[in-house]
């Protein structure tokens, strides 16, 4: 099984991210009214992903991409007409950058993947520090598709039962790997519920991305302040 293209236009990854530049659009907007120019810290994220921008903001903002020295290996170096910098760094940890060093800081499909629940406050509680303004957006635990195997139901599954799936037979987009593996796979992807976000984001505006009257995604963002 393939996992759909989200650079493709024709699919539906790539119509709904699209749509998701709505609230970061509005928080460029709040910030661009007060001043000339607007920086960002993606936690994470990829540059690819900047093309979906409305190409008005190209010439307005400055984009610091942080992620794993493993993903800054693997990231391109496409020309996208924004002005991006990428470095390496712990969005669960960022100790380099005080508090509001960014206008927004920017988390896309990524809390999930941090490791434990308290890597998961740490990246909430930074990205809500660094940024005067936020978004951040993440699977819903309650919608019955897993996106990152395409499987419905896998991650309601118990934790022993999800790592012998994993490590018997593929599951979905993921390939059957060895149990070691497995168990990083696990401690990796761990899908966040609303109610969970709330408690790790509670100063925030809670949204959800819909598909097919279900809430596919949750979105929380801050105002600029």
């Amino acid at each position: 099984m393939q996992r759909p293209d989200a650079n493709d236009p024709t699919s539906i990854r790539y119509k709904m991210r699209r749509a998701r530049f709505v609230w970061v659009e509005k928080l460029l907007d709040q910030i661009l009214a007060t001043k000339d120019h607007a920086t960002i810290l993606d936690i994470g994220g990829r540059r690819d992903y900047w093309k979906l921008l409305d190409p008005k903001y190209h010439d307005r903002i400055t984009i610091t991409i942080l992620n794993t020295e493993e993903d800054v290996g693997k990231e391109s170096v496409e020309d996208i007409g924004i002005k991006i910098e990428t470095v390496v760094g712990d969005g669960t940890h960022m100790p380099e950058y005080g508090d509001g060093s960014f206008d927004m800081t920017h988390s896309n499909s990524v809390i999930e993947h941090v490791g434990l629940y308290r890597d998961m406050a740490g990246l909430a509680a930074e990205t809500m520090r660094v940024g005067r303004a936020y978004y951040l957006q993440t699977p819903n635990f309650w919608f019955p598709l897993e996106p990152h195997y395409g499987v419905p139901f896998v991650h309601w599954l118990p934790e022993p039962t999800r790592l012998w799936c994993h490590s018997t037979f593929n599951v979905g987009f993921a390939r059957k790997c060895r149990f070691e593996d497995a168990l990083v796979r696990i401690d990796h992807t761990r899908i966040v519920s609303r109610r969970l976000l709330r408690h790790l984001m509670p100063d925030g505006v809670h949204e959800s991305e819909k598909f097919f009257g279900l809430n596919k995604s949750l979105i929380v963002y801050r105002d600029y302040r």
